[in-house]
C-alpha cells in the first residue's frame, strides 16, 4: 500500500494543526478537523485597480503588481525573477517558530508584523483577537505572524524578549521596529504604513 506523505497545516480560523496529504494541499475541499473552516480559503476577489506591493526575493526591489496581473506570473522589474504572488493569499496569522523564522519572516516578500506572546499572559490573550482582525484586514499587504516565546526559546533569546506581549516589524529581512505591549488595530496600520 502506498503511504501518502502529509504535512501539518494550521487552520486560519482556530489555528488547530491539521495533517493534510500533500496531494490535497491547496484544495478548497480541505477543512479543519476542529472548526470545519476551509484550510485553504479561495483567493479573495480583488478590486480591478488594486495594486499589490511585493519585494523580490532575489534582488530585494519593491514591485507594484496590479490585481488583474497576479495570475499572469509577474516578474521583478529590476532583475526579472518571478514574484511570489501566492504569498499574498497565504492564510494568516502565520505561526512562527525557531525552525521557520527565516522563511516566514526574513524572506517574506511582504512587510511582517510579528506578535510575541505566551499562553500564561493575560494581556496577550486580550491582544490576540486584535492581531487576528488586523491579519484578516491586512492580508495581501502585511504578513502577520505569532511567536510563542515559551515554545521558541532561541528566538526569544535572539531578540531579548523579556516581557510579552511584544511587537516587531520586519521588512526586507531586517528588524525595523520593536515595541513592548500591544496596539489597537488602527495604531498597527499607522505603524506599518511606511513599509507598505
Amino acid at each position: 500500500m502506498n503511504q501518502t506523505t502529509t504535512e501539518i497545516v494550521h487552520c486560519p480560523a482556530c489555528h488547530a494543526g491539521n495533517r493534510i496529504p500533500l496531494d490535497r494541499t491547496g484544495s478548497s475541499a480541505a477543512k479543519c478537523g476542529k472548526c470545519k473552516a476551509p484550510l485553504f480559503p479561495e483567493k479573495t476577489e480583488s478590486t480591478p485597480g488594486e495594486l499589490y506591493r511585493l519585494r523580490c526575493l532575489q534582488c530585494g526591489a519593491r514591485n507594484r503588481v496590479p490585481a488583474q496581473k497576479l495570475d499572469a506570473g509577474p516578474k521583478c522589474g529590476k532583475c526579472g525573477a518571478p514574484l511570489p504572488c501566492e504569498e499574498l493569499f497565504a492564510p494568516q496569522p502565520v505561526m512562527v517558530t525557531d525552525a521557520n523564522f527565516d522563511s516566514k519572516v526574513l524572506k517574506s516578500p511582504l512587510p511582517v508584523l510579528l506578535f510575541a506572546w505566551a499562553s500564561w499572559c493575560p494581556s496577550c490573550g486580550a491582544a490576540a483577537p486584535i492581531i487576528d482582525r488586523f491579519a484578516a484586514e491586512a492580508k495581501g499587504k502585511v504578513r502577520v505572524g505569532k511567536l510563542n516565546v515559551d515554545a521558541n526559546p532561541q528566538l526569544a533569546n535572539r531578540f531579548s524578549i523579556m516581557s510579552v506581549p511584544f511587537l516587531f516589524i520586519f521588512d526586507h529581512g531586517e528588524l525595523r521596529e520593536s515595541m513592548p505591549g500591544a496596539l489597537q488595530k488602527h495604531e498597527l496600520m499607522i505603524k506599518l504604513a511606511p513599509y507598505i
